[in-house]
C-alpha cells in the first residue's frame, strides 16, 4: 500500500495505532525506527538507555517496548526484566544486531513478546509492533471488563493464536 508523504496509517489492516517506547543507544537507529513508525501513526517516544526507559515506564504508559539488546550500563534483557517487574503486562520486543543464540533464549524465559534481527524488515517491525498493541489492548479490555468480578486468582485471559508472543521452536 503507498501512502503519501506526511500520510499514516491508522486502519484496521496495519493495526490501530499505539503509543511505543523506543530504547537504542545509537541515536541514528532511534531515528530510522521513529521516522517508520510514525509513518504508521504511532507515537514514539525515545530512550537513549534502559535506565532511563526504566524512569518513563515509572512515569507514563506505553503499549509497547522496542530496545536495543547491546547497550552500555543496561542491555535490553536486563531491561526487559526490570519492566516485568514493573509492569508484568507491557509486552518488549528485543531487537539484536547479531546472532546471539543465548540471548535470544534468556530474551524468551524472560517473557519478551518478540526478538528480531538487524536489519530489520519494515514488514517485520510493523507485524510485531501491532499484534504487541493489540494484546496489550486485549488485556486492558479484559481486566477492566472482568476486574469487579474477580477473585483473588488472576484471570487467565484467552489470547487467540494470531497475538501469541513468537517463542523459538
Amino acid at each position: 500500500m503507498a501512502y503519501a508523504r506526511g500520510e499514516h496509517w491508522t486502519d484496521t489492516e496495519h493495526g490501530a495505532p499505539g503509543r511505543i517506547l523506543l530504547v537504542d543507544d545509537q541515536p541514528e537507529l532511534r531515528r530510522i525506527f521513529r521516522r517508520t513508525l510514525v509513518k504508521l501513526g504511532h507515537e514514539v517516544i525515545e530512550a537513549s538507555n534502559g535506565r532511563a526507559a526504566v524512569e518513563l515506564v515509572r512515569q507514563q504508559h506505553f503499549d509497547v517496548v522496542l530496545s536495543d539488546v547491546r547497550m552500555p550500563d543496561m542491555d535490553g534483557l536486563e531491561l526487559l526484566q526490570q519492566l516485568c517487574e514493573l509492569d508484568a503486562e507491557l509486552p518488549v520486543v528485543l531487537i539484536s544486531g547479531g546472532l546471539d543464540a543465548e540471548a535470544e533464549q534468556a530474551a524468551a524465559e524472560y517473557g519478551a513478546f518478540d526478538y528480531l534481527m538487524k536489519p530489520l524488515a519494515f514488514d517485520k517491525l510493523q507485524d510485531s509492533t501491532s499484534r504487541a498493541i493489540e494484546l496489550r489492548r486485549r488485556h486492558a479490555d479484559a481486566r477492566e471488563r472482568y476486574e469487579p468480578f474477580a477473585s483473588m486468582k488472576r484471570l487467565k485471559i484467552p489470547v487467540p493464536p494470531e497475538l501469541e508472543p513468537r517463542r523459538k521452536r
